[in-house]
């Protein structure tokens, strides 16, 4: 009876071992799913402006800065190119002809137009003095003369005669009337190199380009020494990879980079990614990479077209998306464990009752079998529930599965207080510090007190604190025989942004007037940038000298101000920059300009020009700047209260939801 009860307790031990074996599959797999699923939800409420994206900004802009100025430089020769001005009887250096024909017409508009290229050519000169990243420049006419600098043989050979014509930048910049870049190339020392080209005219015709070589090797090293867990990339309007450090991306991030085209990847999410970047726009998104998720920050490089992102792996996002996986994986190993030990003790079990009736065995496997089988199958459907968001589950085992449903229990509860936090932390910044008396006792301390009093100047402020939780505020002072002028907005909210406010402003008066604007602000970079906690300051600094009547100023991220003069003519101060604290360290431009008798300036915050009226139109900087422009001749105080007049009854509310702040800065 022993040997005849073997059979069929073999077959039950082999189909238990198997059922088992297939529901540890079962169940592994869909826990797997369920990481999947929750991760992928945690990246989803992170906002597209996250500090991943921030970062991707600010690099681009730092990119965007450097072909702008070389774009500004390359036009600035071409408009002096332009002008037909003949020099002092020079000869410009490196300078090559076409043959002519023996028309005496000919050769004479020939040595005019050399003549004409004296004034571009010191220009072009003086950049290659500046501008470390310049190889070759070279001004090209449409009747075959031919400026180059550095002037070597090497430099003429290198251009041949009449072949910048024949490059395919020439022709372009002729058809489209304005300033191109080429797509990056290799030179002959292994280095990369673009170049820059702008078409000039004279008397309505073309008459010929300016073209600069420029080195971006920086850009290839800036991004190999990137900082951070994200891989830095630069696609452009094709999707075509231009840049990328040296080293690969690790898993699963080496999926995204399989093809040197994203727009041509095998992956159709990879290919979505590439489209969705290549918008022109500033965002982020998320990719499947296989069994795991990446995301992806960019922002726009505008002049040549490309476009800058920072991929990032889902467990280096964020501390939800590490907590959930950390519980996924204590739920697989308890699953695991659990299972194997089933498994374990159901073979002991048939080795043992080797020798029981094949009735006793036949029970005994059927009852074990259901009892398992039933416990899988509630853990399965309980699974598929939490994956839905339904976190209110309890699992109910016993015996060699209780173990599993205890870790199963514990990880339902720990995503259901999560989720709770999560809800209440949004309340919580939804609603917390608008009525906040500590707010509105720092925005009045941020009024400052009267502008201090100027002979042959008038200067005007207005400060409309609101109860909104974000922070723009000015400073007028005077620093020994000279005026600081300054205006900011914290990027942020509550009191970490409140206690930035009043801790920039103080930092900006207590700047010693030696260092000047620059030097001043990059300073107050580094405490930002130190202890900000990820908050980030624009910022507009400035100091008028009324001895000789200019205005040295510095612009981090901030809106920028604008002169008019008597004659009603505009002028905008500019400058750039990014905001403090986005980066470790800053260089600002420092720019110095006159003021002229019966210039008016205007300095204003965002809630100036952003309050809108019923039909949800906005004030604009174009109806401010018409303000000043028709009330130039009236006093800095009256052309403030007009603007303040014209202001309130354009919005038909007196409340606001962001603070207004404006400086009015008028020689007589």
């Amino acid at each position: 009876m022993a040997a005849f009860a073997l059979l069929p307790l073999l077959f039950m031990g082999i189909i238990s071992l198997m059922e088992m074996n297939q529901a540890s599959h079962d169940v592994q797999e869909n826990i797997s799913q369920l990481s999947l699923s929750l991760n992928r939800s945690a990246l989803l409420v992170m906002p597209d402006e996250a500090d991943q994206v921030q970062l991707a900004i600010a690099k681009a802009n730092q990119y965007n800065q450097f072909f702008e100025r070389l774009t500004h430089q390359n036009e600035l020769v071409a408009d002096s190119a332009s002008s037909f001005l003949e020099g002092d009887g020079c000869l410009p250096p490196g300078v090559w002809i076409a043959p002519t024909s023996s028309n005496l017409t000919t050769s004479e508009a020939r040595d005019a137009t050399i003549r004409s290229l004296c004034i571009p050519a010191r220009v072009m000169q003086s950049l290659h003095e500046t501008e470390s990243v310049l190889s070759l420049s070279y001004i090209g006419t449409e009747d075959g003369v031919l400026v180059v600098w550095p002037y070597s043989n090497d430099s003429l050979k290198s251009t041949a005669p009449f072949s910048y014509k024949d490059m395919p930048n020439y022709e372009l910049a002729r058809s489209r009337k304005k300033t191109i870049w080429t797509e990056p190339f290799e030179d002959d020392e292994g280095g990369w190199m673009m170049t820059i080209t702008t078409p000039f005219f004279r008397e309505g015709k073309f008459a010929g380009i300016m073209g600069m070589d420029v080195s971006i090797k920086f850009i290839f090293t800036d991004l190999s020494t990137m900082r951070g867990r994200g891989y830095p990339f630069i696609i452009d309007s094709t999707g075509f990879i231009v840049a990328r450090p040296k080293n690969k991306p690790n898993e699963p991030l080496d999926i995204l980079f399989s093809s040197e085209n994203l727009s041509m990847s095998a992956s159709p999410e990879v290919r979505a990614v590439a489209k969705k970047m290549l918008k022109g726009s500033s965002g982020s998104a998320i990719v499947a990479l296989g069994r795991a998720d990446g995301y992806v920050a960019y922002s726009p490089i505008s002049n040549p077209g490309w476009v800058l992102g920072i991929a990032y792996a889902s467990e280096e996002m964020s501390l939800p998306a590490r907590f959930i996986d950390a519980g996924i994986k204590e739920v697989a190993s308890s699953a695991t464990l659990g299972l194997s030990d089933a498994s374990r003790k159901v073979r002991n079990f048939a080795l043992s009752a080797f020798a029981i009736t094949v009735i006793a065995v036949l029970v005994a496997g059927f009852l074990f079998s259901r009892r398992i089988g039933g416990d899988i199958d509630s853990l399965v459907r309980l699974t598929e529930r939490i994956s839905r968001g339904d976190f209110d589950v309890r699992a109910k085992t016993s015996g060699e599965l209780a173990e599993l449903g205890e870790a199963f229990n514990s990880m339902a509860s720990d995503l259901n207080r999560y989720a709770a936090a999560l809800d209440k932390a949004a309340h919580n910044r939804g609603e917390s510090g608008m009525q906040s008396s500590f707010i509105d006792e720092v925005k009045n301390a941020l009024a400052s007190s009267v502008p201090p009093e100027q002979e042959g100047y008038e200067i005007e402020v207005l400060y409309r604190p609101t109860r909104a939780d974000r922070f723009d505020f000015y400073d007028v002072s005077r620093m020994n025989d000279r005026i600081s002028l300054a205006m900011a907005g914290v990027g942020g909210d509550g009191i970490q942004a409140a206690m930035l406010a009043i801790t920039s402003r103080a930092l900006i008066r207590a700047c010693p007037i030696i260092l000047g604007p620059s030097n001043a602000i990059s300073d107050l970079n580094t405490q930002i940038s130190q202890y900000g906690r990820g908050t980030n300051l624009a910022c507009f600094y400035a100091l008028l000298d009324p001895s000789d009547h200019t205005l040295e100023y510095v612009n981090a991220g901030f809106n920028p101000p604008f002169i008019v003069d008597p004659g009603g003519m505009v002028d905008t101060l500019g400058g750039g920059g990014i905001a403090l604290g986005m980066l470790d360290r800053v260089e600002l431009e420092e720019t110095r300009i006159p003021i002229q008798p019966g210039d008016v300036m205007v300095i204003y915050s965002d809630g100036v020009v952003e309050v809108e009226n019923d039909d949800g139109e906005a004030f604009g900087l174009e109806r401010l700047i018409d303000l000043a422009i028709n009330n130039r001749t009236l006093s800095g105080e009256e052309i403030l209260r007009i603007a303040e007049r014209e202001i309130e009854d354009f919005s038909c509310s007196s409340e606001h939801p962001m603070d207004m702040a404006m400086i009015v800065l008028k020689r007589r």
